[in-house]
């Protein structure tokens, strides 16, 4: 075909729209990735708290009840260690309040430093859904940590 006189070239671009769409879709997939996997382990942290929470509330209401009436009552509840550390384990590793995102029950640890605090620890392991396909780095997940504490405080009828 003649244009203008001269010969027309064939364009030297053949292809290039194939190669922008290859790495623009490569692009949205890994960034697809990292949201999938950043919004995991974010609902996991956030069930995994709620659980904190509720084990904290809970285990602060869990009165120790021969300190309660040989003593006289003051303004916070007496807690016994032992109890609330099994009653705060019990909660957490109930397998309806385990997050689903983690990998294993949640590992806990509780302490009543003064009789009248629980501080609740949980650990939770959540597996990485894409990157550990990836990255041998990410392979065993992400280990979240969360903390509750609630006081047993009394409050008088009037």
């Amino acid at each position: 075909m003649r244009v203008g006189g001269d010969v027309a070239h064939p364009r030297d671009d053949d292809g290039t729209i194939t190669i922008l769409v290859i790495f623009f879709a490569l692009i949205v997939a890994a960034l697809l990735t990292v949201v999938v996997d950043v919004s995991t382990v974010f609902l996991a942290k956030r069930e995994l708290q709620a659980v904190a929470d509720g084990a904290a509330a809970a285990a602060a209401q869990n009165a120790d009840l021969r300190n309660f009436y040989a003593t006289p009552v003051g303004a916070d509840l007496p807690l016994s260690p032992g109890d609330v550390s099994e009653f705060v384990s019990g909660y957490a590793t109930t397998e309806a309040r385990v997050p689903h995102e983690c990998s294993t029950a949640p590992q806990t640890v509780s302490a009543v430093p003064d009789g009248e605090t629980v501080m609740v620890e949980l650990t939770c392991t959540v597996p990485l859904p894409f990157v550990r396909l990836v990255s041998q780095l990410w392979s065993d997940g992400v280990t979240i940590h969360v903390f509750a504490q609630a006081r047993s405080v009394v409050t008088p009828a009037n």
